[in-house]
């Protein structure tokens, strides 16, 4: 058990942490219905600025911190460039991998979807990576799912990947048979469902899932240091106990990641 000596070392070290910086700026890309643009997407390096159930949570936290927070969209590679040069101090929406984990300190995981092969109207079926062989399979990329999908046919020859800039981009060049009359796509579940419904395309259907896939928010470790991190930590902690991430959640109708109380943290 704690002391209460260790309780107020610890408090005086976050007071300490709270006066390291009074806001942030965040970078994320135009990624519906996790994160969305208010208004157009630009795609320039004009920044806009950025909406949904992650941006919602990153404010949240800034709030319970009384931290000034600014969010603006980008395109991911510049997004993840920002973060990297800790010209930006935190960015979401990131899966956590040794790579991303170099340059961010990442929060538990927040969200969980799936990624999931998408066809054109038809009776293909797909349950593992060989299924993919012999044909044309457009991703968003260089992306967390580009990676994945890279990883997960190693093993299979015979498949031409063909990288898109944008996820609604994707999607478009699918349902009007740019990777051919059997041409599928590697993209976010929940992702694929709202721009389908949002862009108005038919004919696509979701023939599969390759694996799931989880999300957080990463501060950039050129610009935030273990100890305002923590900070950040347990405030977002704070927020999923007492329901406030949780509802924000629900209203968007995404599936948590967590399963349980967010652990203490240690000394």
């Amino acid at each position: 058990m704690r002391t209460p000596l260790r309780w107020l070392m610890l408090s005086l070290c976050l007071q300490a942490g709270a006066s390291m910086a009074t806001e942030l700026h965040f970078v994320t890309e135009d990624f519906p219905p996790f994160t969305y643009a208010l208004g157009e997407p630009s795609s320039t390096d004009e920044a806009t600025r950025a909406a949904g159930p992650l941006a919602e949570i990153v404010q949240a936290v800034c709030t319970r911190l009384q931290y000034r927070c600014r969010i603006d969209i980008h395109p991911w590679r510049r997004a993840l460039a920002l973060a990297e040069r800790g010209e930006a101090d935190g960015i979401f929406t990131v899966v956590r991998s040794p790579r991303r984990e170099t340059f961010l300190r990442i929060t538990r995981m927040l969200v969980t979807s799936r990624y999931s092969v998408f066809a054109r109207d038809g009776h293909y079926v797909f349950s593992q990576p060989k299924d993919l062989a012999g044909r044309t399979v457009g991703v968003y990329g260089p992306s967390g799912t580009s990676y994945v999908l890279s990883e997960r046919l190693r093993q299979v020859g015979d498949v031409q990947v063909q990288m898109v800039p944008d996820n609604r981009q994707l999607l478009r060049m699918l349902a009007s048979g740019r990777f051919g009359e059997e041409g599928l796509a590697v993209i976010n579940q929940d992702v694929a469902w709202h721009l389908i419904e949002d862009e108005g395309l038919g004919g696509l259907r979701e023939a599969g899932q390759l694996e799931p896939v989880s999300y957080g928010i990463g501060l950039s470790r050129k610009s935030i240091g273990p100890a305002q991190f923590q900070l950040f930590e347990q405030a977002l902690d704070a927020l999923i106990l007492d329901g406030t991430v949780p509802t924000i959640l629900r209203r968007h109708q995404l599936e948590p990641a967590y399963r349980s109380a967010p652990p203490e943290h240690v000394d």
